[in-house]
């Protein structure tokens, strides 16, 4: 099943960290945690539009170099290792046949199974509300709300000029 979305930066000091709507507009899902990049363990909430608790992020280590747990509500996990800084620089999924395909510096990537591309994930626009990016999902639920999560945790790392990255 085949799903597009828009991912926003919260701008909020003590609202949201993301949002995904709908193209209609239409609040999907929010991530909530701590804004503070400086430790070394934070958890993070993924809560779908009714404030159910849909994914849990656990995160170890610092901005650079970090390694992600992404449990969801239905017991299924997740690894991702984020290296920002190593010559193939993305993410590297274990849990999960996937590979990162694309650039975290310009937020232009894809997440891929095999040949089959589980999630494309592109800038769209910054306004007001922040910088937003356009998504499409495929796959069943499980491999969306994994997208979606890992989606949250590259652009928090990516950085480019003129731009703030949050600190999942």
């Amino acid at each position: 099943m085949k799903q597009a979305l828009y991912l926003q930066q919260g701008k909020e000091p003590n609202g949201s960290l993301f949002l995904a709507r709908d193209p209609g507009g239409g609040l999907l899902y929010r991530l909530d945690g701590p804004r503070d990049s400086l430790t070394l363990h934070s958890r993070f909430l993924l809560l779908d539009s009714a404030g159910r608790q849909r994914a849990r992020i656990l995160r170890v280590g610092l901005t650079d170099m970090s390694v992600y747990e992404l449990r969801l509500d239905t017991g299924q996990r997740l690894r991702v290792v984020r290296q920002h800084a190593t010559r193939k620089g993305g993410l590297l999924f274990q849990g999960k046949n996937w590979r990162f395909r694309g650039s975290l510096e310009t937020r232009c990537f894809d997440i891929v199974e095999n040949s089959r591309v589980r999630m494309t994930h592109a800038p769209c626009w910054q306004g007001e509300c922040g910088f937003c990016y356009g998504l499409t999902l495929d796959g069943e639920e499980p491999d969306h709300l994994f997208c979606l999560c890992a989606a949250m945790i590259a652009d928090s790392a990516a950085v480019l000029p003129g731009r703030c990255p949050l600190p999942v």
